[in-house]
């Protein structure tokens, strides 16, 4: 998933070093990649975003001509929902942004562990909304729903096999960048060379799974403990709902 990001402060030294951390951290999340912008007024944003759909805007509070507030008020007139993150060095103005539904606060000097956090959650929380897996076959592009997904296998270690109840798709990837890209999505890397979709499963043991339409997948004793913890987080999310 590639992610459009926009950091939005007056201060071109504290926005590069922001820039700089979110690169770090972006590069150390798998499936992830990020595009950023920096701008200096909240009018070059504004103006940016008429032609751009940013995933996540990291906002200043005070800068010349309008305020993060004022540019948040602006920006929600036109999107919904964008991930604002602002960082500041005031709390004088939360209350009234609770009007523009921030994602989170980050105050200056920024923390690279607080950073890490909020940043993980907007990216977890951008991969939920998109719901669609994308891929080319023979030129050929698809866009498949990721609930229509049962499993995901490998053939010879380089295609790709996603499997849904009425048919199969095949292109060249890696599973490790699948398994990166979906597991917000309730699958989880049973084995090697399989990734299953957890609201396609009747039962699971410690060496098998069986699909609902009788389709039985192998569980690696590597990944046993750990596929068993996920299903039951899975089977206790459901429960909650």
């Amino acid at each position: 998933m590639n992610l459009h990001i926009a950091i939005c402060d007056d201060q071109r030294t504290e926005a590069s070093r922001l820039e700089e951390l979110l690169m770090k951290l972006l590069m150390n999340l798998q499936g992830i990649t990020g595009t950023i912008e920096i701008f200096e007024l909240g009018q070059s944003l504004l103006t940016a975003m008429s032609s751009t759909a940013y995933d996540i805007v990291y906002l200043d509070m005070e800068m010349p001509g309008y305020n993060g507030i004022e540019v948040a008020e602006k920006i929600r007139l036109e999107d919904a929902g964008v991930l604002i993150i602002y960082v500041t060095s005031h709390t004088s103005y939360m209350r009234r942004s609770f009007e523009v539904h921030p994602f989170r606060y980050l105050l200056k000097p920024i923390d690279e562990h607080e950073l890490q956090a909020a940043t993980v959650k907007a990216v977890q929380q951008c991969m939920q909304r998109s719901n669609v897996l994308s891929f080319s076959i023979h030129h050929i592009d698809y866009n498949l729903k990721v609930d229509d997904i049962m499993y995901i296998t490998v053939e010879r270690g380089k295609k790709l096999v996603l499997c849904t109840e009425n048919a199969t798709y095949s292109y060249y990837g890696k599973l490790g960048e699948l398994e990166g890209r979906l597991w917000p999505h309730d699958f989880c890397r049973v084995h090697t060379g399989y990734l299953v979709n957890w609201l396609y499963v009747r039962s699971l043991s410690k060496e098998l799974i069986q699909l609902k339409n009788g389709v039985e997948l192998p569980v690696s004793r590597s990944r046993s403990s750990d596929s068993l913890r996920s299903y039951h987080a899975f089977i206790e999310k459901r429960l909650l709902r």
